[in-house]
């Protein structure tokens, strides 16, 4: 068994605790982890890019064209790492955009989410949009965005541990004031997927 998730965003959206939280949960259920992490001016809103990659698996990176999942916790950044993707490949897009300085500054252009969601399927039609910031807004913080977004993959995608290994995860490395509402995002990412996974895969 091999599983490769890349998770991509920019800094300041949890993307090194997505993967922390994966990886924590897929070694309680006694499995191989293997991670990596490529991020730039994280502490400015650069790009980040973590691997994670679980079971018959030894080297950190995934190869071009080999991502069973990608999670993208901010649209343009799934473009970005398209590389990754491959036509089997199921993408977790958190439609939130967050606008760059250059865009701000209008040396550089934001593309379309129609655009972007229209791109990212001429390679897998395995797309899922969603409002993950939204939803972990209503859970109570949308610095919870990613853990909703994990919760998704658990109800989009048949992981090879249990929902309940990212819950000990989640009390186990985050601090006790925020648990609750992390594991409160998590059940609503979970639900949300459950709910829409006949028409949306």
């Amino acid at each position: 068994m091999r599983l490769n998730i890349v998770v991509v965003g920019v800094g300041g959206q949890g993307a090194l605790t997505t993967s922390g939280i994966i990886a924590r949960a897929a070694m309680k259920a006694g499995l191989n982890v293997v991670t990596a992490e490529t991020h730039g001016m994280a502490q400015r809103g650069g790009s980040v890019e973590v691997h994670v990659r679980i079971g018959d698996v030894k080297a950190p990176l995934i190869p071009e064209g080999g991502a069973d999942v990608m999670i993208a916790l901010e649209p343009a950044e799934a473009l970005r790492y398209v590389k990754f993707l491959n036509r089997n490949s199921l993408v977790i897009l958190n439609t939130r955009k967050i606008i760059p300085p250059s865009v701000t500054a209008g040396s550089a252009t934001y593309p379309d989410l129609d655009d972007i969601i229209s791109e990212l399927r001429k390679i897998t039609p395995r797309v899922i949009p969603v409002n993950a910031s939204e939803i972990a807004e209503k859970a109570g913080n949308v610095l919870a965005t990613n853990v909703v977004v994990v919760g998704m993959l658990f109800g989009y995608y048949s992981m090879p541990f249990g929902i309940e290994h990212v819950e000990e995860a989640i009390k186990e490395t985050m601090k006790s004031k925020i648990v609750d509402l992390n594991l409160k995002a998590l059940k609503m990412g979970y639900n949300q997927a459950i709910s829409a996974r006949p028409s949306a895969v």
